[in-house]
């Protein structure tokens, strides 16, 4: 009786792989790595710009916000932003921040002040990036009669 099975293939006997596959295994595994580890560099580099320029948004909103909260239009001075300017300046983790305060009294309205909020760094490619800006106008109260 012969059995259905039976095949006398070199293929079936085989209990191992050649030298020859293991060569082109590894060629194939060295090449997907070498296309993957620059990608996830630039992935890296994107992600880290993303969380510098939300640290940026961050920082400046909270600024904004302890301005309105603690200054008055009285009580805005140069001298004042400047202690603003480097406080903020010393807690920043980017790369080169570069921030100024300005402050900005309109000459055709004495009861109006602007606040003009400038920041800067360079991202993970050494570039400086674009400025965000933000800007805050005070009033002047009318006095209570």
């Amino acid at each position: 009786m012969i059995s259905k099975h039976h095949n006398n293939s070199k293929w079936e006997k085989r209990a191992g792989f050649t030298i020859f596959e293991a060569f082109i295994s590894l060629i194939l595994v060295s090449t997907a790595v070498s296309i993957a580890v620059p990608t996830l560099r630039v992935v890296n580099l994107q992600r880290k710009s993303i969380n510098d320029q939300f640290l940026a948004t961050t920082t400046l909103a909270n600024l904004a916000e302890r301005l309105n909260a603690s200054e008055t239009w009285n009580s805005l001075t140069p001298e004042k932003l400047d202690l603003y300017e480097e406080q903020i300046t010393k807690s920043l983790s980017l790369k080169d921040p570069i921030l100024t305060i300005d402050l900005i009294e309109s000459p055709n309205s004495f009861a109006m002040k602007q606040v003009r909020i400038r920041l800067s760094w360079q991202n993970p490619y050494g570039e400086l990036v674009d400025p965000l800006l933000l800007s805050l106008w005070f009033y002047q109260m009318e006095s209570m009669k």
